[in-house]
């Protein structure tokens, strides 16, 4: 009979062998600072990231900080943050602290938008809303009554994050009260033809590689109201993770060509990814003009740019 161990021992060979990079620290180099095409006018410039499944560990609250490191690192000027949900692994309060931990030095130096996946709703998700959305209405001096979504602006630009409303293994819920905010927030973000940034975890079914990719990551029962109220509007772009798919083909979607509506999935951070370029650390960059706006690849943990296909996304505001 194994010894205990020997059962130990093999338990945690298991876990290596599921994520064999999983204590590994990272750093950042300085060698390829992020640049913009056209530094002069850019009008607007947002990191995304997704999929943090930060655990209680030092070397993961570190891995984290090297973002804002290599955006710290950069001579442009980054506006706003947005982090696409499952923040924490087993949402754990010991998670939470070392992920706003992170974000906490630095919520004077840019906009800080983040949301819930569906590993901070699984376990405990009224605890994990409350967590998150006291955090967010610190960092945004706003107040969200205790609702998991909300919206706000951006030197002109408006970013609206929607959330599930429920506890959920994997899909959101998301309200008629919730889809109704959604369409409000739409009209009068789009208004002057300015385009508008939708940010949830979950993304639209038949998007992505979806169901092919995973049956059940789409975004649930209310997929379709919610797309449709989308659709309605001009120039606006869905920013999701959940899928830890890399760089590759799956990362833009066209949600409807004649109004300009596209969904971006961010590949996710902590672990490395399912398909494409699957390294870990990896999220986009995205600098917005006065007539277009252009997303990167980029590998925030390690300071690295991408080439080739799908690592450069240019889109026409129409």
């Amino acid at each position: 009979m194994a010894s205990l161990k020997d059962t130990y021992n093999k338990y945690a060979a298991q876990l290596k062998a599921v994520n064999p990079k999983y204590d590994v620290v990272y750093e950042v180099s300085k060698e390829e600072p992020i640049v913009f095409e056209d530094s002069a006018n850019v009008k607007l410039a947002v990191a995304a990231i997704a999929d943090t499944h930060l655990p209680n560990r030092e070397q993961a609250e570190l891995n984290l900080a090297n973002t804002f490191e290599d955006i710290s690192n950069s001579p442009e000027k980054f506006d706003v943050f947005l982090m696409a949900g499952d923040i924490a692994d087993y949402s754990f309060k010991s998670e939470y602290t070392r992920f706003f931990r992170v974000l906490d030095k630095f919520k004077d130096k840019m906009t800080l938008l983040v949301t819930l996946g569906n590993h901070d709703a699984r376990l405990f998700y009224n605890k994990s809303r409350k967590t998150v959305m006291a955090k967010v209405d610190e960092y945004l001096n706003i107040k969200t009554n205790g609702k998991s979504y909300y919206s706000y602006d951006v030197k002109g630009y408006t970013f609206i994050v929607i959330c599930t409303e429920k506890r959920v293994l994997e899909k959101a819920y998301i309200s008629d009260e919730q889809i109704a905010f959604l369409d409000k927030e739409l009209a009068r973000g789009t208004k002057d033809g300015k385009p508008v940034f939708v940010m949830c975890h979950q993304p639209f079914a038949f998007t992505h590689g979806l169901p092919e990719v995973w049956k059940t990551g789409d975004m649930g029962e209310q997929n379709d109201a919610v797309r449709a109220v989308m659709e309605k509007y001009r120039n606006v772009f869905f920013i999701n993770g959940h899928l830890h798919g890399g760089i590759c083909d799956k990362v833009p979607e066209t949600i409807n060509e004649e109004n300009g509506v596209y969904s971006i999935s961010i590949p996710g951070y902590r672990k490395p990814n399912n398909f494409g370029i699957t390294d870990c650390g990896v999220g986009y960059y995205f600098e917005v003009y006065a007539d277009r706006i252009v997303f990167k690849a980029r590998n925030f943990l390690m300071g690295k740019s991408y080439s080739g296909d799908y690592t450069r996304l240019e889109y026409k505001i129409k």
